[in-house]
């Protein structure tokens, strides 16, 4: 499934519509293109931010990242990564089946091969879960956004979860370091019968390292849709903009003295999405450093739960605590044991 077309400029309809009849890598990575210069073109935010690196400008070969993942439920039972597309500097291989909860599910690791992210990096990320489905996507480590001295980073992820189908979206923290700016945006169809997990931690960068790392960066701004497949009905929307430098992110009304926001959203039937707030609960323990909370998205299709902290590891183990409730109440399955080097 491509994104609606009333999302679309109608270049980028032309290019979906061909994508879809051929097939063809070549019409879907246009198509990738065009949407994530759009998004680049309607962040008001980003405007101070358009000149170009000196080094290479922004998009060029190597520093346009695209990767398409594909899942599908076999007769056997078990679902497979059939469909795998890639572009330097991102990269993913197999699906590795090591999750002894959910044995029949796929595990992908999405690689970069140049280890960071830099000024001028536009990268592409698509999912699809066909119908019935299961995949767990993750990345290799935190994704760390280095210094720039002119333009931004920016990613567009595109996800697309099918009747009955159901997605673990768990990469690693996103690590800013100081006087970097990265954009963010995150669009997603989802079915009715369907159910996802989707997560993000930010970290403010290296404070051990640098007196100016933390909280250092000039902009991080995050937006997130998610749109009902049968209708193309919009369930929730939400974008928050972070700029330290011009309004500081550690007052009342923010991050409130924590350091480490992570952002969670379950899509999932109501039943399933009411099963999981009353067990997560809320609370702000600032003798243990940690807050958190669940708020049910609008039409009881999910929720969004936001933890703050002053470590990863409090936020982490908070947001594998979500994870594991939201996994057991809608597969019944339980997490498996953490790997001790993550």
């Amino acid at each position: 499934m491509n994104a609606p077309a009333y999302l679309l400029t109608p270049q980028a309809a032309l290019l979906a519509r061909q994508a879809t009849s051929d097939g063809s890598s070549r019409s879907r990575v246009e198509l990738a293109r065009e949407e994530l210069g759009r998004i680049c073109e309607e962040a008001v935010e980003c405007s101070p931010y358009r000149d170009e690196p000196i080094q290479m400008q922004s998009g060029a070969v190597g520093k346009y990242g695209y990767l398409r993942l594909g899942f599908r439920k076999e007769a056997e039972g078990h679902s497979r990564l059939y469909d795998i597309d890639r572009r330097v500097p991102f990269l993913a291989q197999r699906g590795l089946y090591w999750d002894q909860g959910l044995p029949g599910m796929p595990c992908i690791f999405i690689i970069s091969t140049t280890g960071c992210v830099i000024q001028g990096d536009r990268m592409y990320l698509e999912i699809n879960v066909e119908p019935e489905a299961m995949g767990h996507v993750t990345t290799q480590s935190a994704t760390k956004v280095h210094m720039m001295e002119a333009n931004y980073a920016a990613q567009y992820q595109k996800i697309t979860v099918e009747q009955g189908g159901y997605l673990e979206f768990m990469p690693d923290p996103l690590i800013l370091h100081r006087d970097t700016r990265f954009l963010s945006e995150t669009r997603i169809e989802i079915s009715e019968s369907a159910s996802m997990i989707y997560s993000e931690i930010l970290l403010p960068g290296r404070k051990y390292h640098h007196e100016k790392e933390l909280f250092g960066f000039d902009l991080f701004s995050s937006r997130i849709t998610a749109i009902r497949q049968e209708s193309g009905e919009k369930i929730f929307a939400e974008k928050f903009v972070l700029e330290p430098k011009v309004a500081g992110v550690l007052g009342t009304g923010v991050n409130n003295g924590f350091e480490v926001f992570g952002n969670v959203v379950l899509l999932t039937p109501p039943e399933n999405a009411l099963k999981v707030r009353d067990v997560v609960g809320a609370d702000v323990d600032f003798a243990n450093r940690i807050a958190f909370g669940a708020s049910v998205l609008p039409g009881e299709n999910g929720l969004v739960f936001k933890v703050l902290g002053d470590t990863s590891e409090s936020v982490r183990a908070k947001v594998r605590e979500f994870w594991g409730t939201a996994r057991e109440v809608i597969t019944g399955a339980s997490l498996p044991a953490e790997f001790l080097w993550r």
